[in-house]
């Protein structure tokens, strides 16, 4: 069942904590009323609602989303097929090992973390010395401290 069609580049995920329902919409190319949607049909799909109940979504639904997208548009699932899929156990092992992309990486404790290695090289950034600039901060830390 499995046929594989020409998928568009999604655009690169930005590293926030949370996403808007817009904003997802236009890093997943799947419009929001398909999300409101999906959201109604896939068990695994759920957004948190904050201020002004808005829903806003995390980076494993982004992910999440654009996997179920993959199955739907790009490999010609059916919605119950894609929920089969997502149903088997080493798939969903499949998806939550997939790393997520290179300028995001996410701890066990669901925080985004940013790559160093840029900084790491020189151990500077625009001129800046960072070491002096951590130093400073925590004599500042210290400081506040007393």
């Amino acid at each position: 069942m499995e046929r594989k069609l020409k998928s568009p580049v999604l655009p690169e995920i930005p590293s926030k904590r949370y996403f808007a329902i817009g904003e997802v919409s236009e890093l997943c190319l799947v419009k929001a009323h398909v999300l409101r949607y999906w959201e109604q049909e896939f068990d695994q799909l759920k957004d948190v609602k904050r201020r002004g109940n808005r829903r806003y979504y995390q980076l494993p639904e982004v992910l999440l989303i654009r996997k179920i997208r993959e199955l739907l548009h790009d490999e010609g699932f059916t919605i119950q097929g894609a929920k089969q899929r997502l149903k088997d156990k080493s798939f969903v092992k499949e998806v939550k090992q997939a790393e997520p992309p290179k300028e995001l990486q996410v701890t066990k404790q669901g925080q985004v973390e940013l790559p160093l290695e840029n900084l790491n090289q020189s151990n500077s950034l625009a001129g800046l010395n960072i070491k002096s600039i951590k130093d400073e901060l925590l004599s500042i830390i210290d400081l506040l401290k007393k």
